[in-house]
C-alpha cells in the first residue's frame, strides 16, 4: 500500500482583502487552520485532497468556497466507500452545487460560486477531477504535467489554435471559466472533468492550486521549485514565496502530495 505525505497552504496575497480560497486535507480544511500557515496530513493509506477557488466578492466567493469543502467533508466517508468512485463524485458535486444555488437565494440572488479540484489516491491509483480552473499538477521524473483540464474559454481556443501560449497569458478574459459550482441546473448542468485513473510510482509529487498560484508561476518556474526541493513542507513555503515575489495578486492556495511508499513498479 502506498504512503502519502501531503501538505496543504493558503496565503491571502498582496491584492485580496480575504481569502476566498479553501482546501480539503484528508478531512482537514482550511477553516480549522490559521490561515497562511501549513498544515499536514497523517502519511495515509488513502488520500482524498480538494481545492476550491471562490468566486462572487466580498464575502460570498469565501462562502462557496466554504460550501464546497464542508460538503465533501461530509461525503468524506460515503465518496471512500463507494464502489464507483465516479458516481460518488457526481453525487458530491451535484450536491455542493446544489447547496451554494441554495445560498444564493438566501442572499436575493447575490451570485458566488467556487472552482474545484480534487485528487483522491487508494490501491496504487490516483483519480483526478475538477471543474474550473483550479489544478492539479503530476511531477513524475523531473517533468511537471497537468492532469487536470481548464474549463475556460482560452482553453478551448488555444485547443482550436485560434490562440498561441503566450498570447494566452495576456488575453483579458483569461480568467473567464466555462463552469463552476454555483450554477443552476436550468443553466447548465455542471460536468467535472475526470482524468483517466493512473497508476503512481513511488516519489510521484501530486500539486493542486489555485490559479493564484498558476497565474503567478509558469509550469517551467513550478517544475524547477520542486526539482530543488522536493520535501513537500519545502516545496509549499517556496511555491507560495515566489507567488507572492511575483506579486501575489490573488489568494494563493497550495497542497502537495508525496508518494513515499508504492507498491507499483515499472
Amino acid at each position: 500500500m502506498p504512503k502519502i505525505s501531503s501538505v496543504a497552504a493558503s496565503n491571502t496575497g498582496y491584492v485580496r482583502e480575504n481569502n476566498e480560497d479553501n482546501f480539503f486535507l484528508n478531512g482537514k480544511i482550511l477553516s480549522t487552520s490559521i490561515t497562511g500557515t501549513a498544515i499536514e496530513s497523517d502519511n495515509a493509506d488513502i488520500g482524498l485532497f480538494a481545492v476550491c477557488d471562490g468566486m462572487g466578492g466580498e464575502e460570498s466567493g469565501e462562502i462557496a468556497s466554504a460550501i464546497a469543502v464542508d460538503t465533501l467533508h461530509e461525503y468524506y466517508q460515503k465518496v471512500l466507500d463507494n464502489s464507483s468512485f465516479n458516481e460518488a463524485v457526481n453525487s458530491y458535486t451535484n450536491e455542493a452545487n446544489a447547496r451554494i444555488c441554495i445560498e444564493i437565494y438566501k442572499n436575493n440572488g447575490k451570485r458566488m460560486g467556487t472552482t474545484f479540484a480534487m485528487l483522491y489516491i487508494e490501491n496504487n491509483t490516483a483519480y483526478v477531477y475538477n471543474i474550473g480552473d483550479s489544478r492539479v499538477y503530476l511531477f513524475r521524473n523531473n517533468q511537471l504535467k497537468q492532469m487536470s483540464r481548464d474549463h475556460t474559454q482560452i482553453r478551448q481556443l488555444l485547443e482550436m489554435g485560434i490562440l498561441t501560449a503566450e498570447k494566452a497569458k495576456i488575453h483579458p478574459e483569461r480568467h473567464k471559466i466555462t463552469q463552476h459550482l454555483g450554477i443552476f441546473p436550468e443553466e447548465m448542468v455542471i460536468e467535472p472533468y475526470a482524468a483517466e485513473p493512473m497508476s503512481i510510482l513511488e516519489g510521484d509529487i501530486f500539486l493542486l492550486c489555485s490559479d493564484g498560484l498558476s497565474d503567478m508561476l509558469d509550469d517551467t518556474e513550478i517544475e524547477q521549485i520542486i526539482t530543488q526541493h522536493p520535501n513537500p513542507y519545502d516545496t509549499i513555503s517556496k511555491l507560495i514565496e515566489a507567488a507572492l515575489a511575483n506579486g501575489g495578486r490573488d489568494n494563493i492556495t497550495v497542497i502537495i502530495s508525496k508518494i513515499i511508499e508504492s507498491t507499483t513498479l515499472l
